[in-house]
């Protein structure tokens, strides 16, 4: 077999391979040799079956099993001697094309390849960096967040308006400029007041309304409202509150340290202190690095793979019309493509740090382990509370497996940065502010 590799583009690459007779002859041979051991016909002893009646019998399974193997192995053999690294699904000149004994036998294969980017020095790069410094407001913020997380619905002794922190039971009907009823702007829902659970317009109306009232109001929906047939719209709202708790907020004490898992306020207090610090310093390696990769960016010129920004656009094409499932229409090829070009700029725009962290992870050897995979996968589910083993058979369906392999690299290629820069410990803006005004 032999080949030669071509650039279809900057991130394109093309391989011509060519079979000669005895190739073919050979592939077809092979697999004709593999079914011959455990093949078993009619007078004749298993694995004694003439190759040439197997593949006389059989040839129409054969000889594409033969063509399919002999394409694998070439590619494998091309990328090998050349360390080419496809980044998407490798296309074929002729796919239905199949070998023939005693004929010779050629093909183009093609695929998207990372670019070929002159990086710049990116070894001892002066970077600042945040100190980490964590004071008594900082948890005191922290302690009061708890507070009002545990705070405890009760009934109000005295009928008032709603305010921030209560839960109403709201029940609400729209209508249109005609005074008709919406008949899909109708229902009761628990609506917690001050935590953008519903529109400004209907909250501020709630607020306005007494427990067992009812009023109505105009509520304004935005032009990208999820529901279209209110996109933009101003509809009349009718609320009645049915009925309306407030919040009981407990005292801050070790009660409230052992609710929340300490054994006192002085323990509780020191681990969100340190939680904190960890935070803020994962915050400030994070700035840091950001402003290596802006520098490096800022020096370079180059491609985009467009299999990877095709496969980005069309799941969030995929991803926009899908939230809007709920409404009757299907959207029209114009409606997707329309959207397509709106968020392909800023698809692209993402996807240019991350080509460029590939790219030079591939310079620097860079490998990420399937283990490694599995371990992003791992926590994404212990965060979220989901199984395991079924979200990550749910992204291997989705093909999103290889995204993840992808984004584990460039962390590891930004990770090398940032260890080979000389980073310079900073104040913090806002404390250095304060000692100024000191």
């Amino acid at each position: 077999m032999d080949f030669s590799v071509a650039d279809a583009s900057t991130t394109r690459k093309n391989v011509s391979l060519t079979f000669s007779a005895d190739d073919v002859a050979k592939a077809i041979d092979r697999v004709v040799a593999e079914r011959r051991k455990t093949l078993t016909l009619p007078g004749f002893r298993t694995g004694k079956v003439p190759a040439g009646l197997i593949e006389k019998r059989f040839g129409d399974e054969l000889v594409p099993a033969a063509t399919q193997q002999a394409l694998d192995d070439a590619l494998a053999e091309v990328l090998k001697q050349t360390s080419l690294y496809p980044l998407s699904g490798v296309e074929l000149d002729n796919p239905s094309g199949l070998f023939k004994r005693g004929e010779g036998y050629s093909c183009t294969m093609s695929f998207d390849v990372l670019p070929a980017i002159e990086f710049p020095t990116y070894e001892d790069l002066p970077v600042e960096q945040e100190k980490v410094v964590v004071d008594e407001a900082d948890v005191d913020a922290i302690v009061e967040r708890l507070r009002t997380d545990m705070a405890e619905l009760v009934d109000l002794p005295i009928a008032r308006l709603p305010q921030d922190g209560d839960q109403a039971v709201v029940e609400y009907k729209g209508f249109d400029e005609n005074g008709e009823a919406l008949d899909d702007v109708q229902g009761q829902f628990p609506l917690v007041l001050g935590r953008k659970q519903a529109l400004d317009d209907f909250e501020n109306l709630v607020k306005t309304i007494l427990p067992g009232e009812e009023k109505e109001g105009p509520v304004s929906f935005p032009a990208d409202y999820a529901h279209k047939p209110l996109a933009g719209k101003t509809v009349t709202m009718r609320a009645k509150v049915i009925s309306l708790k407030g919040r009981k907020e407990p005292e801050i004490n070790d009660e409230l340290a052992k609710k929340a898992g300490a054994k006192d306020m002085a323990e509780l207090r020191k681990q969100i202190a340190e939680h904190l610090e960890n935070s803020k310093k994962q915050q400030a390696r994070s700035d840091a690095m950001q402003k290596l990769l802006d520098g490096l960016l800022a020096q370079v010129s180059f491609d985009l793979p467009q299999s990877m920004v095709d496969v980005r656009v069309r799941r969030a094409v995929n991803e926009h019309f899908a939230r809007q499932s709920g409404d009757a229409a299907q959207p029209s090829e114009e409606e997707r493509a329309a959207y397509a070009d709106k968020v392909r700029p800023e698809i692209e725009q993402a996807l240019r740090p991350q080509v460029f962290l590939m790219a030079l992870a591939r310079k620097e050897n860079l490998e990420v382990k399937n283990e490694e995979v599995e371990l992003q996968i791992y926590q994404m589910a212990m965060r979220a509370g989901q199984d395991y083993h079924k979200l990550s058979e749910a992204y291997r369906r989705a093909g999103l497996h290889n995204d993840i392999h992808d984004r584990v690299l460039a962390d590891k290629a930004l990770s090398l940065i940032y260890s080979k820069a000389k980073v310079q410990e900073v104040e913090p803006a806002a404390k250095a502010g304060d000692a100024a005004n000191a």
